[in-house]
C-alpha cells in the first residue's frame, strides 16, 4: 500500500526495502538507505542518478501496472522479500562509486565548519569563557595580592590555589561534551556515506580545539596571575593550555564511546576525581601503597600541578615561615618530593598525553566505521 500524495510505503521498516526493490529503486550497496528512500520519492532530495520513476505519479502508475501484470499472470500477491533476487536482475540500479575527498582540503573544510559553528553558536565557547572568568574573579577577590605575604599560612594558601587551578579548571572541561556528542551524529553519517575518513575528523577536532583552550588559558592567566601575584605567568599559561588540551581530548574520546553526554560527563567526572587523588598534593608519592604507586604517573594532573608548584616556589625564601620548615621554596618542594622536577619535560609529557588520547579516539572511530561497512552500525 502507498500514500497517494508521496508514493511512500505504509508499513514497518523491514518492508521498505522490498517495496523499493519491486519498484526498481533498490538501495545500492554501501549507501545510506534513508537517503536513498528520500531520493526515490522526492525531487528535493536528488542525490545521485537512480533508475526510478521521475515523480510520485509515475511511481504509483508503475506500481499499479506491476500489480495488474501479476494478477493477469495468476501470480497474485507474493512475499516481496522472496522476490529480491529476481528484482535485482529485472531492475538495474547504477552502482554508486564513492571515494574519499582530498585529505588536506577535507581537513581544512572540517576545521572551517567547526569555527563557523562557533561563530553562529557563540554560546558553545562563550558559556565556558564566562564560567572561567567568573571563577577567576572570585579567586582574585579571595587571594588578592597573595604573593606579598611570606607566612606559613600564605604558603598553604598558594599550594591550595595551585591545586584548585589544576583540578577545577580541568574538571570544568566536561561542559564541552553536549556539543561534541551532538555533532557526532552528523559526522558518523558523513563517514558512513564515504565523504571522508574518520581520521580527518579526529585531526580537525584536535586542531580546532586549540584556539578555544588557548582563550580559556589566557583568561585564567590574566585574571589569576596578575591579581594574586603568582610567579611565572607565561609558564602558567603554557601549563594551563596543555592541561586543558588533555581535558578536551579526553572529552572527545568519551563522546565517541558512549551514546549520551550525561554518561560521558559522569565517567569523566569520576576519572578527574581519581586524578585529583593521584596527583601528589594530598599524598606524596613515597607514601602511596606499593600496588597503586604507578598510578601517580597516569594522571596528567600530576605533571601540571608539580610544574605549577616548581615554578611558584623554586628559588624563593619565606623568612616568616622558617619556624615551621618552610623557610625556602626548596624545602617546600622537598616535602612534596618534587624538588627535581624539570618543567619543560612535564610540558612535553602533557603534549604526548593529549596526542595519545587523540590516537585512541581515532582507533575507536575507525573501528566503528569498519563495523558500519560490515552492516553492524556505527
Amino acid at each position: 500500500m502507498t500514500e497517494m500524495d508521496h508514493g511512500t510505503p505504509n508499513g514497518t521498516r523491514d518492508q521498505m526495502e522490498p517495496f523499493y526493490a519491486e519498484s526498481g529503486s533498490l538501495t545500492p550497496e554501501i549507501y545510506n538507505p534513508a537517503d536513498h528512500y528520500l531520493a526515490a520519492v522526492s525531487n528535493e532530495y536528488i542525490m545521485h542518478e537512480k533508475n526510478s520513476y521521475p515523480d510520485a505519479g509515475d511511481f504509483l502508475k508503475g506500481k499499479e501496472a506491476q500489480g495488474s501484470k501479476n494478477l493477469e499472470d495468476g501470480k497474485g500477491e507474493q512475499d516481496l522479500t522472496s522476490q529480491n533476487s529476481s528484482h535485482r536482475d529485472e531492475f538495474h540500479t547504477p552502482d554508486i562509486v564513492t571515494s574519499w575527498g582530498g585529505g588536506f582540503f577535507t581537513f581544512v573544510e572540517l576545521t572551517r565548519r567547526y569555527f563557523k559553528n562557533l561563530f553562529f553558536n557563540p554560546g558553545i565557547l562563550g558559556v565556558r569563557v564566562a564560567m572561567y572568568s567568573m571563577l577567576g574573579l572570585v579567586i582574585a577577590a579571595i587571594f588578592w595580592d597573595l604573593s606579598s605575604l611570606t607566612t606559613a599560612t600564605s604558603i598553604q594558601s598558594r599550594i591550595a590555589l595551585l591545586f584548585y587551578c589544576v583540578a577545577f579548571f580541568v574538571f570544568m572541561s566536561v561542559a564541552v561534551l553536549p556539543f561534541t556528542v551532538i555533532e557526532r551524529a552528523i559526522v558518523e553519517k558523513e563517514v558512513r556515506n564515504g565523504y571522508y575518513h574518520p581520521a580527518l575528523y579526529v585531526a580537525s577536532q584536535a586542531i580546532a580545539s586549540l584556539p578555544g583552550t588557548g582563550l580559556l588559558a589566557f583568561v585564567t592567566t590574566v585574571i589569576i596571575c596578575y591579581s594574586t601575584g603568582l610567579r611565572e605567568p607565561y609558564w602558567y599559561f603554557l601549563n594551563m593550555f596543555l592541561a586543558l588540551n588533555c581535558a578536551e581530548a579526553l572529552a572527545q574520546l568519551f563522546s565517541h564511546m558512549v551514546p549520551h553526554f550525561i554518561i560521558a560527563m559522569a565517567l569523566i567526572a569520576a576519572i578527574y576525581g581519581l586524578f585529583m587523588l593521584l596527583q601528589g598534593s594530598m599524598l606524596v608519592p613515597s607514601e602511596f601503597q606499593n600496588w597503586p604507586s604507578w598510578s601517580h604517573y597516569v594522571a596528567f594532573h600530576t605533571y601540571s600541578w608539580r610544574t605549577f608548584m616548581y615554578k611558584e616556589f623554586s628559588g624563593q625564601s619565606y623568612p616568616d615561615a622558617t619556624s615551621v620548615g618552610y623557610g625556602t621554596g626548596e624545602l617546600i618542594l622537598e616535602q612534596f618530593e618534587i624538588e627535581e622536577v624539570v618543567p619543560w619535560k612535564d610540558m612535553v609529557i602533557l603534549m604526548i598525553y593529549a596526542a595519545v588520547i587523540h590516537t585512541l579516539s581515532f582507533i575507536i572511530v575507525h573501528v566503528k566505521w569498519l563495523n558500519s561497512r560490515d552492516g553492524r552500525g556505527m
